[in-house]
């Protein structure tokens, strides 16, 4: 098993930037005269008060990751919201550029049916966004305790977290590229394909409500979901059990 922490020039931000890639070993690796064996992967985002290397430090991730020979990419978005910012750096596109880069230099499968987005918190409402925005890239999508509302994410009281970074002066972003609600119309209107979703969340986190708002409005709409809930707060005690499912989920074809 590999874990690897990557740093390379982003073209898209314009500075060097980490990430933490955990690559399960094959024995094609090791053997210069056998063609490479190429990975699924899942590309895992963030929550606001974390980083790139937060499921290494607190889940077992390495050990889900290698039993299931599936490799993690997880990148870093500081408090971006996965978006282009307003007054910041263009995440949303930092992030496809990481999953580009990536697959052009790793033994990954390019295929869609083996590639997986799932996140939690901030990196939830994040992979919401991709699956209905990019959904050509990925087979499955698990947002996990993910933020919904976009409002909800924008008034969050945290340290160095400005929500006019990322909108700037606009208050309303209802309908907007920002607003996952509108997002789904969108995906529907235009016969966008959309993942798999398998959408997660404790019973006892402060999200849990918006995330049921959200459960109906897919469920009225006849978007194809699994819902799983279960006692878990918002942290990584929960998530550490939720991506752990979601590997296994992604693995089964």
């Amino acid at each position: 098993m590999a874990v690897m922490t990557l740093n390379y020039q982003s073209t898209t931000i314009g500075m060097q930037q980490n990430l933490t890639v955990i690559l399960p070993e094959d024995a094609s690796y090791f053997d210069t005269q056998e063609p490479v064996k190429r990975l699924p992967s899942l590309l895992l985002l963030h929550g606001l008060s974390s980083d790139e290397t937060s499921y290494v430090r607190y889940t077992s991730i390495e050990r889900y990751a290698n039993e299931h020979q599936l490799a993690i990419i997880m990148p870093r978005a500081d408090h971006s919201a996965y978006s282009n910012m307003a007054a910041g750096h263009k995440y949303y596109d930092y992030i496809l550029e990481v999953h580009d880069y990536v697959h052009q230099i790793l033994p990954l499968s390019k295929k869609r049916e083996d590639n997986f987005i799932a996140g939690h918190s901030m990196g939830g409402y994040g992979t919401i966004k991709f699956a209905l925005t990019q959904g050509e890239r990925f087979a499955k999508a698990a947002p996990l305790s993910a933020v919904f509302t976009v409002q909800h994410l924008l008034e969050i009281d945290w340290y160095d977290f400005s929500s006019t970074a990322i909108i700037g002066s606009n208050d309303d972003v209802v309908g907007s590229d920002l607003d996952v609600y509108y997002l789904v119309d969108n995906a529907l209107e235009q016969g966008h394909p959309i993942p798999e979703l398998l959408i997660m969340c404790g019973t006892e986190d402060a999200l849990y409500d918006d995330n049921i708002k959200f459960i109906n409005y897919l469920t009225e709409y006849g978007v194809d979901h699994q819902f799983e809930s279960g006692k878990g707060e918002h942290d990584y005690a929960y998530w550490d059990s939720a991506i752990k499912r979601v590997i296994e989920w992604c693995m089964v074809k």
